[in-house]
């Protein structure tokens, strides 16, 4: 009778870690709220992007950013990483960050940045 019992226990048991999920950590691209394109005053100016993005709940955090440049448009990914599997506050809070953007760019030329979802256009 107790072998039985255990084996019920240890099912139950198994049964209820597959019910809660697996924990761990997923990236994703975070949401973007707003996008701005500026320059400063060196010489040649060096070009900036603030970006604001999300943190859907409690669980999402700001990862990381990556920039890729090819010929008139630059791609800026940013991601966030999430807790998986655990209770999380459902409490929406943003990321400000500066990302820098370089100084090779041709005065009076039109260029793109994509930030996740969000494009935005400016002239050097």
């Amino acid at each position: 009778m107790k072998k039985i019992l255990f084996v019920i226990l240890a099912a139950l048991l198994i049964l209820s870690m597959f019910a809660t999920g697996c924990k761990g950590y997923r990236r994703d691209l975070a949401p973007i709220h707003d996008v701005e394109i500026w320059a400063d005053n060196s010489s040649p100016p060096q070009y900036f992007v603030d970006v604001v993005s999300g943190e859907p709940n409690s669980c999402v955090k700001f990862d990381s950013y990556y920039v890729k440049r090819a010929g008139k448009t630059t791609r800026v990914w940013i991601i966030n990483i999430e807790y998986v599997g655990g209770s999380c506050a459902e409490v929406y809070s943003y990321v400000d960050y500066t990302i820098s953007l370089g100084s090779d760019f041709v005065p009076g030329v039109n260029y793109t940045v994509e930030v996740n979802d969000v494009t935005e256009t400016f002239v050097a």
